[in-house]
């Protein structure tokens, strides 16, 4: 592919191989959609599609025009990364389908500075798992640790062709590339494989029952 015609991940995805000495391929497009590379680890092949965070009417809002430096952002806990999951499942089945552990990896190129801005740890966890909560016994008042609930997109049957999420972020140069597992994957990334470029999160789905405070 000519550098002109790669996005901004594209390029940043590739570097991050090739400064680590990881073989890949670009897949070509079709008719049905395709991933966008398929990386070799050894005997190991890793399928990924590459999505990009990049634009949000709450992100740098001036609220007011007197003081035009002082910007606001909001956002609702792991939106961007639900609307990316939607947005990529035919991708990531095609891998999938294959027996291919299939990742699904987002840049942040709204926030180019910090490239936190709904890509945050809480935000992948909250997308995939479910916004956290306490719960409250009535009439002990006793409290649960943090569990997961509503809004998650991963469940036993539910977007099982996603092996993980991952992160590829830039900061001063230095690429690093963080993934996030989904513990109910039908084809599991098998991490012990992997190099250690990939920092990898695994996860532990919070269902305990409640427990003094």
């Amino acid at each position: 592919m000519d550098s002109s015609t790669k996005t901004q991940s594209e390029g940043l995805f590739e570097r991050f191989l090739r400064d680590n000495r990881l073989q890949f391929e670009k897949i070509k497009e079709d008719v049905s959609p395709r991933p966008d590379y398929v990386v070799s680890i050894g005997k190991l092949k890793v399928v990924f599609e590459l999505k990009e965070l990049a634009e949000d009417e709450s992100f740098g809002v001036i609220r007011d025009p007197a003081h035009p430096h002082i910007r606001s952002h909001s956002r609702t806990l792991g939106d961007h990364i639900r609307r990316r999951m939607g947005a990529s499942k035919k991708q990531i089945q095609y891998g999938a389908k294959q027996g291919i552990p299939s990742i699904l990896l987002l840049y942040n190129k709204l926030d180019s500075t910090f490239q936190r801005f709904g890509t945050e740890d809480m935000d992948f966890i909250a997308a995939m798992y479910g916004e956290f909560f306490l719960r409250i016994e009535h009439e002990t008042r006793r409290t649960s640790d943090l569990l997961n609930g509503r809004k998650r997109l991963l469940q036993e049957n539910k977007n099982t062709s996603f092996s993980a999420l991952g992160r590829l972020c830039d900061r001063g140069g230095v690429i690093t590339v963080t993934l996030f597992e989904n513990a109910y994957s039908k084809v599991k990334v098998p991490y012990e494989q992997l190099p250690p470029c990939f920092e990898v999160k695994r996860i532990k789905v919070s269902r305990e029952p409640l427990t003094e405070q």
